[in-house]
């Protein structure tokens, strides 16, 4: 998927979540000669809760910080491509918890917005 599809699904996406969103601010940083860019930013959800996130585009880079936190700013749970866990068979992907370190596939913010929305309080 080109940067640009996955930036208007992304889009398409909010917008349909706009019930449930009471802030956000997404930064985008794209360079069209080159296909690449980043996007980062924070949404805030009607519970209070918080999802920051850094993603390297287009996604098959696979390089991704994607936190969500409660109303009190603790940990629910956070993707991350950081290479420093190297005995996961997922290395460098995974997801911590407040349990733990846990193993976990490449995530996009699109499929981690579908997990959180699961997570918010309505």
């Amino acid at each position: 998927m080109s940067a640009n599809t996955y930036l208007a699904a992304l889009d398409a996406r909010i917008r349909a979540l706009r019930g449930i969103i009471t802030s956000l601010s997404i930064q985008r940083e794209m360079d069209a000669n080159l296909g690449i860019g980043f996007i980062q930013g924070s949404i805030v959800f009607v519970d209070g809760s918080r999802l920051e996130f850094s993603e390297q585009l287009p996604i098959k880079r696979q390089k991704f910080r994607i936190h969500y936190m409660d109303a009190q700013h603790r940990l629910i749970v956070r993707w991350d491509s950081a290479p420093h866990h190297k005995g996961l068979a997922t290395f460098p992907f995974h997801k911590h918890t407040p349990a733990g370190l846990a193993e976990h596939r490449a995530i996009t913010l699109l499929e981690a917005l579908d997990e959180v929305v699961k997570l918010v309080k309505l």
